[in-house]
C-alpha cells in the first residue's frame, strides 16, 4: 500500500503544479489589469489556494463542525476562477486585434464574473420539474431524484422542499439515483429524515458518495421507507426495478458488467451513466455529472463525456441522464437547473 502511494506522488505533484499555475495566471492577470501587479503576492495566494483545495478534499467527508463550510468556501473560489478563466482567454485573443485599455478590460472581466456568479448562486437554489414521456410496458408515473447532496450546501429545508414537490406530483414510485449526501452524515443526524414523508414507494441505488461514506452509515441515516437496491432486482407486476451498485471501476470510467438475466422490462438506476444488457423497452436512469454545473465546465465536459445529460437510446433501451436535483461543491449553477424528473410512462 505504501509503495502504491509513493508511485502516485509524481501525479499529485504534477496536478498540484498545474493548479498553482492556473491560480497564478487568473489572479495575477486579473489583478494586473486592474493595476495591482505584485506577482509575488499573487504567487503566494496561488499556492495557498492550491493547498486549500487539497485540504478541502481531504476533509470533504468529515462531519466535524466547520469542515463543510471550508469545503464550500474553497470550491466556490474555484467556481469563480473557472468563470474568470475563459473571460481572460477571450481577452488575450482580442488584444491582438483590438486596442483595449487594460483597466477597462479588468473591470469588464470582474463585472462578468460577478454577474455570472450571482445568477449561478440564485439558480443553485431553484428547483425545476421536468416531464418526460417515455414508452414502457406499464402505464405509470415515476419520479427521479438524483445527486441531492444533502450536507454542505443544501440541508433539511431544501430536502423538505423536494419531498413536498414530489408528494404533490403523486407518483407511483420514486427512484433515487445516488448521492443523497454530501460528506459524512454525523452520528444521530436527522438531515435525511424528511425522506420518511415520501408517500410513494421509494428505491435508491448507491452513488459514489454513498460508497465514500459506507453502506452501513447510509442505511443508518436513511429512513426505513427507502429501499436500497445494491445490484438487486425488485420484481413488480409486469416489470422490475433494479439498482446498480457503485464501484471503484466506475470512478475510473469503466462501465460495470452485470452477469444476470432480466426477464421483465426494467426501470434501472445506475448513478454513473451506462447501458446495461436489459430487455427491450427498459429504461435506465442516471445522474452523477450535474450537467457540468459550473460555467464553462458544462460546455467543455460534453466534448469528453459520452453520456453527459439528456436522453440516449441503444438496442431498444432508453438512458436518461439527469443534471441532478441539487449542487455539489460551489453553490453555483449556470446553463443547467436543479431538476426533479417526472417520467410519464406507458
Amino acid at each position: 500500500m505504501e509503495n502504491s502511494r509513493w508511485r502516485l506522488a509524481p501525479t499529485f505533484a504534477l496536478a498540484f503544479a498545474i493548479v498553482i499555475t492556473i491560480n497564478f495566471y487568473v489572479l495575477s492577470r486579473t489583478a494586473g489589469l486592474l493595476g495591482y501587479g505584485n506577482k509575488w503576492l499573487w504567487l503566494g495566494c496561488a499556492v495557498i489556494m492550491a493547498a486549500m483545495l487539497g485540504a478541502g478534499f481531504l476533509i470533504r467527508t468529515s462531519s466535524v463542525r466547520g469542515t463543510k463550510g471550508l469545503f464550500v468556501t474553497v470550491t466556490t473560489l474555484y467556481g469563480l476562477e473557472f468563470t474568470a478563466l475563459p473571460a481572460l482567454i477571450v481577452y488575450e485573443i482580442l488584444q491582438f486585434f483590438l486596442d483595449i485599455p487594460t483597466l477597462l478590460a479588468g473591470q469588464i472581466i470582474v463585472i462578468f464574473v460577478a454577474v455570472i456568479a450571482i445568477i449561478s448562486m440564485i439558480n443553485a437554489q431553484t428547483l425545476k420539474v421536468k416531464t418526460l414521456r417515455l414508452p414502457f410496458v406499464r402505464k405509470m408515473k415515476a419520479v427521479q431524484l438524483s445527486d441531492i447532496h444533502i450536507g454542505a450546501v443544501h440541508g433539511r429545508k431544501y430536502l423538505a422542499r423536494i419531498v413536498n414537490i414530489v408528494n404533490g406530483l403523486k407518483p407511483d414510485l420514486v427512484l433515487i439515483t445516488g448521492d443523497v449526501v454530501s460528506g459524512a452524515v454525523a452520528p444521530g443526524s436527522s438531515q435525511l429524515d424528511e425522506l420518511s414523508r415520501l408517500e410513494a414507494p421509494a428505491y435508491l441505488a448507491h452513488g459514489n458518495h454513498e460508497y465514500y461514506e459506507g453502506a452501513d452509515e447510509i442505511r443508518a441515516a436513511l429512513p426505513m421507507n427507502i429501499c436500497i437496491l445494491r445490484d438487486e432486482e425488485k420484481k413488480l407486476p409486469g416489470y422490475s426495478v433494479f439498482g446498480l451498485d457503485y464501484s471503484e471501476e466506475q470512478g475510473r470510467g469503466v462501465p460495470r458488467k452485470i452477469y444476470r438475466k432480466f426477464e421483465n422490462p426494467t426501470l434501472a438506476m445506475a448513478h454513473v451513466p451506462q447501458f446495461l444488457d436489459l430487455p427491450e423497452g427498459s429504461i435506465i436512469l442516471s445522474g452523477h455529472y450535474h450537467g457540468g454545473q459550473v460555467f464553462p465546465i458544462n460546455w467543455a465536459a460534453r466534448l469528453f463525456i459520452k453520456y453527459f445529460q439528456g436522453i440516449y437510446t441503444e438496442k431498444g433501451v432508453t438512458l436518461y441522464v439527469s443534471p441532478g436535483s441539487a449542487t455539489w461543491g460551489p453553490p453555483m449553477r449556470f446553463g443547467s437547473r436543479n431538476e426533479i424528473t417526472v417520467l410519464e410512462l406507458g
